[in-house]
């Protein structure tokens, strides 16, 4: 499956549920709420307070770049989305 905006769209956030992303050498990208810990940790990262749902990204349990993005366009400046594989 490739990352789009439509897939984004249709992520289920109005059921919380999550989806996720692999990618080379332990990259792993997650579709999450932006809830609690998630909404402050997305607030850090400079995610507007009007975003719901945003992509985590992470290497090896570490977060890339600043970790949160708010769109598929954010996402594809530090990931190669066709690299990604649904897991």
């Amino acid at each position: 499956m490739t990352i789009t905006q439509r897939n984004v769209d249709l992520m289920g956030s109005d059921r919380g549920e999550i989806v996720r992303w692999a990618g080379p050498s332990g990259l792993r990208v997650t579709g999450v709420l932006l809830e609690g810990a998630q909404r402050v940790w997305a607030d850090l990262a400079g995610i507007p307070g009007d975003v719901t749902t945003a992509f985590v990204v992470t290497k090896g349990g570490a977060l890339v770049g600043r970790g949160y993005y708010a769109s598929v366009e954010e996402l594809a400046e530090v990931v190669d989305l066709a690299g990604l594989s649904p897991r």
